[in-house]
């Protein structure tokens, strides 16, 4: 008799794991304190996904609405644009209606989906923590984000470097464009609104272009405690659960995917019998550890590069030499 694999956590990765094991016949319940569709701070654009996980997760025919981007341009008042392509395109597509796709084809595979429910994120035997993140009290940074209409982009996808801040703008379905910045949290008295906060890093024009243009009401949203130093790993725990990696990568949601994709042979050898609960956390623990080590280490040492105006400086000179090697650091943070 097939065992119950449990998910707490209706993210990325508990529902691409859901609907990987819904598609080998393995019995999922899955727990979402939230209900869909709802708004993420998320920067919705997606950079080295593998063909064979999109096979694997049932996600080809949910991702055909994305958007490609092929080039993103890096901008910094003062100084000259940066242009770079992608070694293969991103895929911009909105977390608002992916997530929903997502929660509406496991329901559809037979996945037992219940929402607006807490569930402890305690390790049990078949119980997979997909919850997201692990707030940190004393973190340094917020997140925000909303979506604009009637907002002309410069490319594909642009970053915008301010001070100790960056924002990034992607055009996602029905012409919008998601605005997702990584900010220093704001001290009393500040303003904590998008615009707001651009204003304060120092990107005056690109606040200009946003209040030119037409927000789109109910879309901002927020999250604070992010934590993006190297922290020890929970039991049978996939996607962020396995630790942020910076947003400028657009590879966490990558991450999610993959992770849901690289653990689920091991809940399914659990459910049907075949190896001890204790086994598979250890081999999920080992396989996730491989895969992604190298790329979110990469990416912590190339962030504060990017949040320190006089290292940029540096970045900008490479650039003009035509000495930065940004196919490398790609490879290597991908």
């Amino acid at each position: 008799m097939l065992r119950t694999v449990e998910i707490i956590g209706g993210g990325l990765a508990g529902l691409s794991l859901g609907l990987g094991l819904r598609a080998r016949g393995i019995p999922v319940r899955l727990i979402e304190s939230g209900s869909y569709p709802r708004h993420r701070v998320c920067g919705e654009f997606i950079t080295g996904l593998d063909e064979q996980t999109s096979s694997r997760l049932q996600l080809r025919e949910l991702l055909k609405p994305a958007r490609p981007a092929r080039s993103v341009t890096w901008c910094e008042p003062g100084r000259p644009d940066m242009r770079h392509h992608f070694p293969h395109p991103a895929l911009c597509l909105s977390r608002f209606n992916l997530d929903a796709k997502m929660a509406e084809a496991f329901t559809a595979s037979g996945g037992d989906l219940r929402t607006q429910q807490r569930c402890t994120a305690e390790p049990a035997e078949g119980r997979v923590i997909a919850c997201g993140r692990r707030p940190l009290a004393s973190s340094p940074w917020i997140g925000l984000k909303q979506h604009f209409r009637s907002l002309p982009l410069h490319d594909a996808l642009e970053v915008h470097l301010g001070r100790g801040a960056y924002v990034g703008l992607t055009r996602v379905e029905d012409s919008l464009v998601n605005v997702c910045g990584l900010f220093p949290r704001p001290r009393a008295g500040e303003s904590c609104s998008l615009t707001g906060r651009i204003r304060a890093v120092g990107l005056n024009d690109l606040a200009d272009r946003l209040q030119a243009a037409e927000s789109i009401e109910g879309t901002d949203c927020a999250v604070a405690g992010l934590n993006y130093a190297s922290k020890a790993m929970a039991p049978a725990s996939l996607g962020d659960q396995q630790g942020l990696i910076p947003p400028f990568t657009g590879h966490g949601m990558t991450i999610a995917l993959q992770s849901a994709s690289a653990s689920l042979g091991h809940f399914e050898a659990w459910s049907r019998g075949l190896v001890p609960w204790t086994g598979t956390i250890a081999g999920v623990s080992r396989d996730l550890h491989r895969r992604f080590r190298r790329r979110i280490l990469v990416s912590r040492l190339i962030h504060p590069w990017l949040l320190d105006p006089g290292r940029r400086s540096l970045i900008h000179a490479l650039h003009r030499m035509g000495l930065l090697p940004f196919n490398t650091l790609y490879r290597l943070s991908h």
